[in-house]
């Protein structure tokens, strides 16, 4: 996040009271660090908040549209985004364990929404992003996307691991 964005934090305090209603909330973000350049549009949070034991539980959806670049091609693509939400928070875990702990620590009974917004993209992040599942990558030998061209490059470079077992078919292959 970058330091100019101020944090965006929603206050549960009115939970902790008599008969409490959920807290219905949604708003845009535009997530900051290294997420700025991936949610050009930003982001769409929707949650419903409840209260629990010495806490509240936040379910919901983040929802929007990365931009990608494919591990094979190396071309950019977006990617819609569904990222369902279900985090606990709780009073009795203090800020030193958040890293370790099952369960998010309540400081002064808010709830810091572009915290959880950015974890939780992080985590949805593929590996290895794919444009397509049927991509045919770049070819290894001449650099051309195979998707857009073909070309006549062969792949005769033998894994060395593998030697032993071309011998044995190529030996094979002539009696």
């Amino acid at each position: 996040m970058s330091a100019t964005n101020p944090t965006m934090k929603i206050s549960v305090t009115r939970l902790f009271g008599p008969d409490p209603d959920p807290i219905e909330y949604e708003c845009d973000l535009a997530p900051g660090g290294e997420l700025k350049g991936r949610y050009p549009h930003g982001v769409r949070f929707a949650a419903l908040i409840r209260p629990i034991s010495h806490g509240v539980f936040v379910e919901g959806t983040i929802e929007g549209r990365e931009s990608e670049t494919c591990a094979r091609c190396l071309e950019e693509f977006a990617r819609n985004v569904s990222v369902r939400v279900a985090e606990a928070y709780s009073e009795d875990v203090p800020a030193s364990d958040a890293l370790i702990s099952d369960v998010a620590p309540l400081v002064n009974r808010e709830i810091d929404i572009d915290e959880l917004v950015s974890q939780m993209l992080v985590v949805d992040e593929p590996i290895a992003a794919v444009c397509d599942p049927r991509c045919k990558g770049i070819c290894p030998m001449c650099g051309v996307n195979r998707n857009v061209q073909s070309c006549s490059c062969t792949d005769a470079t033998i894994d060395p691991r593998l030697a032993g077992l071309a011998r044995l078919l190529e030996e094979r292959g002539t009696d």
